[in-house]
């Protein structure tokens, strides 16, 4: 039988646990960051304060969401960049997975055209049209988005469940489901056929490079071309 030494991290139980925590946190950081936008401008509804204002408030509840991520990995007197396994990558690794994730990309973006009406969502083209600033949303969603969302789900909480029963496989599809199911404001169709094989590739990139800096540069372009692409379907 396989064992593992969870004396360095947090056990699979606790890690579920601790992770649905932070994201708690993530999200009442969110919700009170609409507040306050709400509070200088009590004349817009919440609505389209958070489509406006969607850079800053995840620029804020990610990093502030961060700092309790990071807390309760020091509390296991373990640095960061082992636990998330931040390290870099083989540039044969990187160069496969990128490849592997245009191609999704590619098919994704058939399927999308193919069948629009299935995939009709206006969640991030609203989000940009509706930006008070284009630079602070390219930082909110390129960067500190994919940051936060990697290091939580490719990073603490599939170092949890790798290190269970469930090994490598196992988190690669249990944090991809939920990876997709917390994006549910694009729609049940847009996670099955976007999200879902988009976030499984990200996990094996973190299973096979054994670094969390290869998700998170998928992820960030990943979120950098749908940014390109929506810019000139408004613009």
């Amino acid at each position: 039988m396989k064992s593992f030494d969870n004396t360095k991290y947090w056990n699979v139980g606790l890690t579920a646990t601790i992770t649905l925590i932070i994201f708690l946190f993530f999200t009442i950081i969110q919700v009170l960051v609409i507040t306050y936008f709400s509070y200088l401008s009590p004349e817009i509804s919440q609505e389209s304060l958070a489509y406006s204002n969607l850079g800053s408030i995840s620029i804020v509840s990610s990093f502030i969401s961060l700092l309790i991520l990071f807390g309760f990995i020091r509390v296991k007197n373990i640095s960061i960049s082992n636990y998330l396994n931040i390290s870099i990558p083989k540039i044969s690794d990187t160069i496969l997975f990128i490849v592997l994730s245009f191609i999704l990309m590619m098919i994704s973006e058939f399927i999308s055209n193919r069948y629009p009406n299935i995939f009709d969502d206006n969640f991030v083209i609203d989000s940009y049209q509706q930006a008070t600033s284009l630079p602070l949303f390219y930082v909110g969603v390129v960067l500190f988005g994919p940051l936060f969302e990697e290091c939580l789900f490719r990073g603490f909480l599939f170092k949890g469940l790798e290190k269970s029963f469930l090994g490598g496989n196992g988190a690669v599809f249990i944090s991809a489901i939920l990876f997709s199911i917390i994006h549910i404001q694009y729609g049940v169709w847009v996670i099955l056929c976007m999200l879902l094989p988009m976030a499984i590739l990200l996990g094996y990139a973190r299973l096979k490079s054994q670094s969390l800096l290869l998700p998170i540069l998928l992820h960030s372009i990943n979120n950098l071309l749908t940014c390109i692409i929506t810019h000139f379907e408004v613009y």
